[in-house]
């Protein structure tokens, strides 16, 4: 790794400057810029599709937390190859349920109630849940065929 020394290194964080990046620093840039694109073109008034402009954002949103909440744990974590459960990013994704699509409707006239919303943030928790498991399906056959 080159130009990949100390800090960087342990956290894992080169892996996003360099070839063979892990899949999940992949996800979280292409949801990343997905969604300032998403957003810069609602910005710019560009007539969209309804589901760019109502239900692209949630899709993506999971797969953006996820990431960070993983980054973060791996920063502080020894084991760096530490994955989060698919009941982690489920109950992730209920309490964003809750709190958009349930509590801020009934509190505040900006926000609307929208089951898609729900289906869209549980599917973005499991694509992370997915593209998590195949990076530590990659790195388990790896570390076989070096044995």
């Amino acid at each position: 790794m080159a130009g990949c020394n100390g800090y960087w290194r342990r956290t894992g964080f080169c892996y996003s400057f360099i070839p063979g990046m892990k899949n999940i620093y992949l996800l979280f840039g292409i949801c990343l810029a997905a969604f300032l694109l998403n957003m810069a073109l609602i910005k710019l008034a560009v007539d969209l599709p309804e589901f760019f402009t109502s239900h692209l954002n949630d899709l993506l949103c999971m797969p953006i937390v996820l990431s960070i909440c993983l980054f973060i744990i791996r920063s502080f974590s020894r084991n760096k190859g530490i994955k989060i459960s698919l009941f982690s990013a489920c109950s992730l994704a209920a309490l964003y349920s809750v709190y958009f699509e349930l509590y801020l409707p009934n509190n505040s006239t900006r926000y609307t109630s929208d089951v898609i919303d729900v289906i869209l943030y549980f599917s973005g928790a499991f694509a992370f849940w997915l593209v998590q498991g195949m990076e530590a399906a990659k790195e388990s056959s790896a570390i076989k065929k070096a044995a």
